[in-house]
């Protein structure tokens, strides 16, 4: 049986346990938290299309553009989803819109690694955005 990544968890408490399809989200925000916390890059230097999507498609056997599409689809409709409470939790505050889809990759990489929302882990750590930080 396959392990359900944590990523893949919190994107599956978002959309509902029965949804399917949603690999290649779970994967991009998997690759964003690596990249965060692990490479400790800058959010401002992580390029979606050079550094997160292709290394998705090649861990899924498929086209980077394809997965592109289909990362920002499922970005999209986990936006749409939220009510305002879950963009507090998973967010950290309730916003009108999101810029891009990116922002929901970045979002959901915050919470699964803190379990708090983007905006209050912002609060108290402003220096996360800035990359090559202890934390």
């Amino acid at each position: 049986m396959k392990e359900i990544t944590e990523e893949t968890a919190l994107i599956l408490e978002i959309f509902g346990p029965g949804r399917k399809g949603i690999q290649a989200l779970a994967s991009a925000v998997c690759e964003a938290r690596n990249l965060l916390f692990e490479e400790r890059v800058a959010m401002d230097d992580i390029l979606v299309t050079k550094d997160i999507y292709p290394e998705v498609a090649k861990r899924m056997g498929r086209d980077s553009r394809n997965v592109a599409r289909q990362v920002e689809r499922l970005a999209n409709q986990c936006w749409d989803g939220m009510d305002g409470a879950q963009k507090k939790k998973y967010i950290g505050k309730e916003l009108k819109d999101i810029r891009a889809p990116k922002d929901m990759i970045f979002y959901l990489a915050f919470y699964a690694h803190f379990r708090q929302g983007f905006y209050r882990v912002l609060e108290k750590e402003p220096g996360l955005l800035f990359g090559k930080k202890d934390f």
